[in-house]
């Protein structure tokens, strides 16, 4: 491929040898194409079919499936006769009741994944297995993962999930605006009073339409990945024990304050996403800086490409300690899954095999979950991408194995309410009702008295007593059709 060419996504996988020569299915994130390769094991004759979901950035075709199913049935399922686990695509907001309906029903995949909203992982909470007491039986550290993310899944009962993949989030940006408007690149240990000088110079109005700095994901309803920004400034969001809202803190009010004063000048916009994908506002011309992660690199690639001068730079530094957004997609075990060996399993499969998790990051540039692969990442994608050859591509790496990458956090007893709560009075400190101060001492007034109600209250069901309840009701009706037969 010539380096002054746009990399396609067929290229991409051509190059690691995961294309065979057909068309790309556009917007799709893979090549639509036959799979070729070793012949599955041949089935025994009760065979344990056993779904399961992984995290694969991108919209799920016939063809990615077939390609993770593949490498499952070569490696999984070939050292596992009598086992047959089956790829099923990961889960996004809008199908979490879905997922609970199968989980509940005693269907649901061995191995849970979720992500696209800040209540999925609550949702899916009751029904996950705590790791532990499986981590420390098969002597499995902590240390692989960040610890940063490694946070939001600690829970009293124990550490509930493992992420699926880092995302810690840096800027990518657009070095040509820059040029035009005479200002100097960002150097990377930029401070967040730099940021605010340097955004300040990238502000538009022409023709009509409104050119932003940069994207500040704080929006109402997916707030959680601005929750970084009170680490920043030497807040926090809630206390260790989840139960207790720390916003009214001055750390806290102060980050909440820079970031809103930004947007309501319209310096910043907390719209992250664009219509066209997760950097559409960067190839369009309607920002200059913009946060990314998950499929930020292969968006990159393919429309920034070589058409566009950009480069990737961190966070800038914030007063009191470095701070990154990171995503909370994750890695759980079904509790209620019939087979809990395989389930533990399929799970250090699907988490720790370095096979499975550098072929994902083939699939589609998604940055990895183990911190021991960073350096395989990158060789993959500058080996996959030559215009990555002279990104900064390494600030992806530093977040997540220094562990400063914060993500969602979630209240213990009502995480699904209070997320409900912080949305409504975060949408009227927007739309200028409330000052910063106000709405984040109303936050934590309502969302403290949810948690002391709950926590004096009869717990409510877990995730063990609603699968024992719908099973209870399918045996009762089936008994109703039997007498009624």
């Amino acid at each position: 491929m010539c380096e002054g060419r746009v990399v396609t996504r067929r290229v991409l996988l051509s190059r690691l040898g995961l294309a065979c020569g057909a068309t790309v299915l556009a917007g799709t994130g893979l090549v639509g194409c036959a799979v070729s390769g070793a012949a599955k094991p041949e089935s025994l004759p009760a065979v344990l079919h056993v779904p399961f979901q992984i995290n694969v950035q991108g919209a799920p075709t016939a063809a990615s499936t077939a390609l993770v199913q593949q490498y499952v049935d070569e490696h999984f399922n070939a050292e596992h006769p009598g086992v047959q686990a089956q790829y099923v695509h990961w889960t996004t907001g809008p199908e979490i009741p879905g997922l609970v309906a199968a989980i509940t029903a005693g269907q649901g995949p061995y191995i849970l994944t979720t992500g696209g909203c800040d209540t999925c992982f609550p949702s899916i909470l009751p029904f996950l297995k705590p790791l532990d007491g499986l981590l420390r039986q098969d002597n499995i550290p902590l240390s692989l993962w960040s610890s940063g993310q490694l946070a939001t899944f600690r829970y009293p009962q124990g550490l509930m999930a493992v992420p699926a993949y880092t995302a810690a989030q840096p800027y990518v940006y657009r070095q040509d605006i820059l040029d035009e408007l005479g200002l100097t690149y960002p150097e990377p240990d930029w401070t967040y009073t730099d940021a605010v000088r340097i955004w300040q110079g990238c502000v538009s109005d022409k023709g009509g339409r409104h050119r932003y700095a940069a994207t500040l994901d704080t929006q109402p309803g997916d707030i959680g990945e601005g929750y970084f920004l009170f680490q920043g400034f030497g807040g926090a969001f809630m206390d260790a024990t989840h139960t207790r809202c720390l916003l009214d803190q001055s750390g806290s009010i102060a980050g909440g304050e820079w970031a809103f004063d930004l947007i309501w000048n319209g310096v910043a916009t907390n719209r992250g996403h664009w219509p066209g994908g997760e950097l559409a506002g960067l190839w369009l011309g309607e920002c200059v800086f913009s946060e990314g992660a998950g499929g930020t690199m292969l968006s990159a690639v393919e429309n920034l490409g070589t058409r566009f001068k950009w480069d990737l730079i961190p966070y800038p530094r914030w007063p009191v300690r470095p701070a990154t957004a990171v995503q909370v997609d994750f890695y759980g075990i079904n509790a209620a899954a019939p087979r809990q060996d395989i389930a533990w399993e399929l799970f250090k499969f699907v988490t720790l095999d370095p096979g499975l998790n550098g072929f994902v990051m083939k699939l589609s540039l998604q940055e990895p979950a183990l911190l021991s692969l960073w350096d395989e990442w990158e060789a993959i994608l500058r080996a996959t991408a030559p215009v990555l050859r002279t990104k900064a591509i390494g600030y992806w790496k530093q977040a997540a194995v220094d562990g400063y990458g914060y993500g969602v956090q979630f209240f213990r007893y009502e995480p699904i309410q209070a997320v409900q709560v912080i949305d409504g009075t975060w949408a009227d400190i927007w739309q200028h009702r409330m000052s910063v101060s106000e709405g984040f001492g109303q936050i934590v007034q309502q969302v403290d008295a949810l948690e002391t109600a709950a926590a004096s209250a009869p717990p409510p069901a877990s995730g063990a007593q609603r699968i024992a309840a719908a099973q209870r009701e399918r045996r009762r009706l089936a008994r109703m059709l039997e007498a009624a037969r």
